[in-house]
């Protein structure tokens, strides 16, 4: 589905590519506002994650266009068998069906929408704990104050003057820590006989560097605390992971992006291909670590003939010959330099600008060709005289054929 964007203003060749190739799509607001545009985003963020296997999501036409889209892949479209294999690959091994594809396109779009990959089931927290033994508390025996840290969090000069019971110890404390863990109630301080439990059910560490500090008002003997004891780390949650993206708001929005990049490219293709293939190349050049990668790709190829000025028939050599004519004139490597893909692709614009020119030069060539060696040229033009036909030298209807193949000189 091709948005209805008439034009966005940019003028073909270099100085087009000059404009857009540092552009987002979201700086052309004809493009992000078109209605069409927005009517299909809209559609594949309600309906996406509801998508959690290949086949609905390539059952729903919209958002089998949609995908494809946003890879480049819409020649696929409706092709449901051959993607359902792609999507449901695991692209983290080599032998998968889209891992053996040439077109990198197709292992991409399978590693982001990942039905095919690895599901790791969540993992609940182990709660840590440690235990703390009180002795001696009583009115005229407290202690001044605490300090320490448990489960990450650390509070200091905890008054304790007034708590002359284990129980209302573990009650100033749990008030303490959960303040200072933002008012939330996942450290628990509990008493067990004279022993103070601290327990976290998130698992985030044991404790250290516990101080009862004793009370120097205290008119009975000083009581005592222990070292903690009984220490268990436990173990923080994990997530599960792996499995259909649909359900990630992230990646829904990072698809959303990519569709609207694509349909940049449609909309500038509209106008100039040389520049949609150089946006297009733009982006995957930069992954490609092999000459086959290139050759399996119709737009990549065509840049790297372009700029190597091959032959139309040097697609139609076997692959091994291409591979090795290509590593001979081009290092691949170049591709993941920004500076210089940059270049090579302004060299691909404006060789591409000469060669629609000298096409069109062709063109008007040819046509004076075929008028044969006669002097003069019969032409069917408008007369105001009442005639039908006027007659032009052969060197006249030359200047007028190639001023209509280039009006502007």
């Amino acid at each position: 589905m091709d948005p209805l964007v008439g034009s966005l203003g940019i003028p073909i060749g270099v100085a087009g590519w000059d404009l857009i190739q540092n552009k987002t799509p979201a700086e052309f607001p004809a493009l992000t506002k078109d209605p069409i545009v927005q009517r299909e985003i809209t559609y594949f963020e309600q309906n996406a994650p509801k998508a959690t296997t290949a086949q609905a999501l390539l059952n729903d036409p919209r958002l089998q266009d949609f995908a494809l889209t946003a890879f480049g892949l819409t020649s696929e479209n409706g092709l449901t068998a051959l993607m359902t294999k792609v999507l449901n690959s695991d692209t983290t091994k080599s032998n998968s069906f889209a891992a053996q594809m040439l077109n990198q396109a197709y292992v991409q779009i399978a590693a982001s929408f990942n039905y095919g990959g690895t599901v790791t089931p969540a993992k609940p927290a182990k709660p840590s704990s440690a235990q703390v033994q009180t002795s001696g508390l009583g009115a005229g025996s407290t202690f001044q104050n605490f300090g320490g840290t448990f489960a990450g969090v650390s509070v200091k000069y905890v008054d304790l003057t007034q708590a002359t019971s284990p129980q209302q110890v573990a009650n100033v404390l749990q008030v303490a820590f959960r303040r200072a863990d933002g008012n939330k109630t996942n450290i628990s301080v509990t008493v067990n006989g004279n022993n103070l439990q601290f327990t976290d059910k998130l698992g985030r560490g044991t404790a250290s560097g516990f101080t009862f500090s004793s009370n120097v008002a205290d008119t009975g003997a000083q009581p005592t605390a222990s070292a903690p004891t009984n220490l268990v780390a436990g173990s923080k949650a994990v997530p599960a992971s792996g499995g259909p993206a649909v359900t990630s708001p992230a990646f829904i929005k990072q698809m959303v992006q990519k569709y609207t990049e694509a349909q940049f490219q449609v909309v500038v293709g509209n106008s100039s291909n040389a520049l949609r293939e150089a946006l297009y190349a733009k982006q995957q050049l930069p992954n490609v670590t092999s000459w086959y990668q290139v050759i399996a790709d119709k737009p990549l190829a065509n840049i790297v003939h372009t700029l190597l000025g091959l032959p139309v028939y040097f697609g139609a050599l076997d692959v091994t010959q291409q591979k090795q004519v290509l590593t001979q004139r081009m290092n691949i490597a170049d591709f993941q330099n920004p500076a210089k893909l940059s270049k090579l692709l302004t060299q691909f614009v404006a060789m591409s600008s000469n060669q629609s020119q000298q096409s069109s030069s062709a063109i008007a060539a040819s046509m004076l060709d075929n008028i044969g060696s006669k002097n003069m040229i019969n032409l069917t033009l408008p007369n105001p005289n009442g005639g039908a036909t006027n007659s032009f030298s052969n060197s006249s209807a030359a200047a007028m054929i190639m001023s209509t193949a280039f009006p502007n000189g």
